[in-house]
């Protein structure tokens, strides 16, 4: 991995040195815009109005329109001098449990690695973590901003989220029908099959989660690029007809059972042979 910025933790007056990697890979497939009379890529070029001609990267710098058609020139020797603590150490405001902040303030994950020297200080907040079952409420400035963040244990690694300010997060207030629910009633025989239905299709979060897209995307270019013929599969018409809750409750739960038999089903026709190879293979991926 490579380091995409470097700085402190500062941890009351202990400063642990710690570099910052991306923990999450962008794996969706990326297309180009091309011109459709020749097929080759179009290229967007930066163009001043009134100079009326091409721009090169070089030739930019970054401005504040302060008025109209009036700017205010900043430069990265102006925004690394800014007065804050945050620009080279991750400052932890206070400690909180994980639980009481709510998932819709997240937003990008990195790692935090023991910088030199950063060994010892980093598994004792580490450790300390572990033990105190608490996350870390923390401030650091890069990329032109000062961001919130959140420090917590991820395996045997300190991760920092990105968070939401609180003002950043827009209020349910204005989310169409959410006025409209608060009057319904449900009976109490509907919660409870909701909640058996709920139980019967709980599971652990795994590993192995792929999108369905993505690899629908990838077979279809494969066709396309050997020009062959591209099979449509039929439309699922699903039966918009509004059915009894308690009846739909019930359906699910008995899809959900058939399938749960199904699957045992299967797993009792696979030889013993194989199973058992599958359950060596498992072995090894594990100790890896």
């Amino acid at each position: 991995m490579r380091s995409m910025w470097k700085g402190i933790i500062s941890f009351g007056l202990v400063n642990i040195p710690i570099s910052l990697y991306k923990a999450t890979d962008d794996q969706k497939t990326r297309f180009r815009t091309l011109h459709d009379e020749c097929k080759h890529p179009i290229q967007y070029k930066k163009w001043c109005s009134v100079c009326d001609r091409e721009v090169q990267p070089k030739e930019t710098v970054r401005g504040y329109e302060y008025a109209s058609s009036s700017y205010v020139i900043v430069s990265d020797d102006d925004l690394k001098g800014l007065p804050l603590p945050t620009m080279k150490t991750i400052e932890i405001l206070h400690f909180t449990d994980q639980g009481s902040i709510d998932p819709i303030y997240y937003d990008k994950s990195y790692y935090l690695g023991p910088g030199e020297y950063g060994a010892k200080p980093y598994k004792l907040l580490l450790r300390a973590m572990e033990e105190t079952h608490k996350v870390a409420v923390a401030k650091v400035a890069f990329r032109t901003s000062e961001h919130l963040s959140l420090i917590r244990l991820h395996e045997q690694c300190l991760m920092m989220n990105i968070i939401h300010y609180p003002a950043e997060v827009r209020s349910i207030e204005g989310v169409p029908g959410i006025e409209d629910i608060r009057g319904i009633e449900v009976s109490d025989a509907e919660l409870s099959m909701a909640n058996r239905l709920i139980e019967e299709i709980s599971s652990s979060f795994k590993d192995d989660y792929q999108s369905n897209y993505e690899e629908a995307l990838k077979e279809l270019i494969e066709v396309k690029v050997q020009n062959k013929e591209i099979a449509q599969p039929e439309a699922e018409m699903k039966n918009e007809k509004v059915v009894d809750l308690m009846e739909a409750l019930q359906q699910s739960l008995k899809q959900t059972k058939n399938r749960s038999k199904a699957v045992g089903a299967v797993e009792e026709s696979v030889p013993t042979t194989r199973r058992k190879r599958t359950t060596k293979k498992k072995a090894k991926a594990n100790d890896l």
